[in-house]
């Protein structure tokens, strides 16, 4: 008896599903097992295989619901104990979260993949619509571009794709091995023995690639940093009491590090605006200018505008030996702003979160600049987003990026978010610094290989060299463009090929009769 005639029918099947689903984050931080990630894509191509697009639609919906029920679990955290929601409310909104996801990224795109019969050509129509339906992540409803199959290969031997074709590159590795996979495991099939030798040759093709130095570190450019994680605790970030205590943490730690060349804060290391902290910061400025030290810190800021409103930005900026300010593009649904605010704010306290009134930063922003070198930054979040990080780092000597993911609690939100930080210094071929408030504050060398960093929840300074890159990698140059347009081409031949009737094999009789004369 075959898996499709044994476990995959019925109601079975619909388990399966969800069973499917939900084991893909296990291939990506922290548990970061990646043979799981193509293997959940192939069992989801065996679930599909001769359902009708109604029982296609519930499937590839209950694979979603696995899938983002285990991958962003931590929506729940940031719900319930920060934006003070209770339990069942919680609940409740990280299952519709999870849900409406799952509708819009996995019901609806497999239902259409059924209804056209795109099954017929797998190999081209699964892949493509895979990783389209991951690029639409980084636009839709203002973004959210978590839990990419191509994440999970970072560690991997196929990790030297990244630097030519991004995240989005590995993930159509990890869809076309899927569809591979699922033709090896046809028993009796024609195509068992092909499929194990193109899968063998991208595989050893990608492996290939990481002896490739697309950016080497310019060891005339090198700076001793020192990265600053206060692990202040959330509740007690945003409260009047323990301001003075806060920035005294930061204050103290630059004080014992005059002798590094770039020191850096976290995501709003100021629990006040700018202005607010303006003595502090003009003391600090003074005393790194004359030692020749570069501070790099977050904080909110306020900026009233000519025609009366008020504008608020999260932001970053450089004092003593550097200069510019940054603020934030990419602001956090909720958390940063809330959208149809009229009607929503006041509603629920998780809608009147502190700080989330911010404005979104101009695309066109100053170079920012420390010690001699210039860097781009990314607050947050903005550093999943590939295409914004490849268009500021262009030009640029190295990456920063700071957070607070003092939101996510110990779940596995810092995690991946750290993953994904990875994945950018790869993508790049520069350095990255991440600073944070409770973790990961981390030192990311050019090939996305972790330097150093501090355990999460735990305050201290993390100490060491970064360098300056020379050379620039093909990602850097074309983006994910040559992906997405090759993923575009597939999916319009795939869906062509698909809608050609299928041609029935022609019968022929075992035998014809013969006419007999009768005399």
């Amino acid at each position: 008896m075959t898996l499709k005639t044994s476990i995959t029918t019925g109601g079975k099947g619909h388990l399966l599903a969800l069973l499917a689903g939900a084991i893909f984050p296990l291939g990506l931080a922290p548990v970061g097992f990646w043979p799981l990630i193509p293997a959940s894509m192939a069992l989801l191509l065996i679930l599909l295989e001769g359902q009708t697009p109604r029982r296609a639609f519930l499937r590839a919906f209950l694979y979603g619901m696995g899938f983002h029920g285990v991958g962003v679990s931590w929506v729940y955290v940031s719900i319930h104990f920060y934006g003070s929601a209770p339990v069942w409310l919680a609940a409740l909104g990280t299952l519709l979260f999870c849900a409406f996801l799952s509708v819009l990224l996995f019901a609806l795109p497999f239902w259409a993949y059924r209804r056209l019969q795109m099954d017929r050509y797998a190999l081209l129509t699964f892949p493509a619509l895979w990783v389209l339906m991951e690029w639409t992540k980084t636009w839709l409803l203002s973004g959210f571009p978590w839990l990419w199959a191509g994440y999970g290969f970072i560690d991997s031997p196929i990790a030297g794709l990244a630097p030519v074709a991004g995240a989005l590159g590995l993930s159509l590795v990890a869809a076309v091995s899927a569809v591979l996979l699922r033709q090896i495991l046809k028993q009796e099939s024609p195509r068992r023995l092909p499929a194990a030798g193109a899968l063998l040759i991208i595989w050893v093709s990608c492996w290939l690639l990481q002896n490739t130095p697309w950016t080497q570190p310019d060891l005339a450019q090198s700076r001793q940093v020192a990265l600053i994680q206060g692990n202040i605790p959330q509740e007690q970030k945003w409260d009047p009491k323990y301001r003075n205590k806060i920035i005294s943490t930061y204050v103290d730690a630059t004080r014992e590090n005059w002798d590094a060349d770039l020191i850096l804060w976290p995501e709003a290391a100021y629990p006040v605006f700018y202005h607010q902290a303006l003595r502090t910061i003009t003391d600090l400025d003074i005393a790194a200018s004359e030692k020749s030290v570069a501070i790099i810190s977050g904080v909110p800021r306020w900026e009233p505008q000519e025609n009366g409103e008020q504008h608020y930005y999260n932001a970053v900026f450089v004092i003593g030996d550097g200069e510019g300010i940054y603020n934030k593009q990419k602001l956090v649904p909720f958390g940063e702003y809330v959208p149809l605010e009229d009607v929503l704010r006041g509603l629920l306290p998780f809608f009147n979160l502190p700080m989330s009134s911010f404005t979104k930063g101009a695309a066109e922003q100053p170079p920012l600049i420390a010690k001699g070198l210039s860097f781009s930054a990314y607050i947050c979040y903005e550093i999943v987003y590939p295409e914004l990080v490849r268009q500021q780092a262009r030009d640029k000597d190295f990456l920063l990026t700071i957070s607070n993911d003092a939101w996510f609690g110990r779940s596995w939100g810092p995690i991946q978010h750290f993953q994904m930080a990875r994945m950018r210094a790869l993508e790049t071929g520069k350095y990255l610094l991440r600073g944070t408030n409770t973790g990961i504050t981390a030192i990311i060398d050019h090939r996305g290989r972790v330097q150093s960093r501090i355990p999460s929840f735990q305050a201290g300074v993390l100490k060491g060299v970064i360098y300056g890159t020379a050379g620039v990698t093909p990602f850097v140059q074309f983006g994910q463009w040559p992906v997405l347009g090759l993923c575009l081409l597939l999916l319009i031949a795939g869906i062509a090929l698909s809608s050609r009737p299928i041609q029935e094999p022609e019968v022929r009789p075992l035998y014809h009769r013969s006419t007999v004369s009768r005399k």
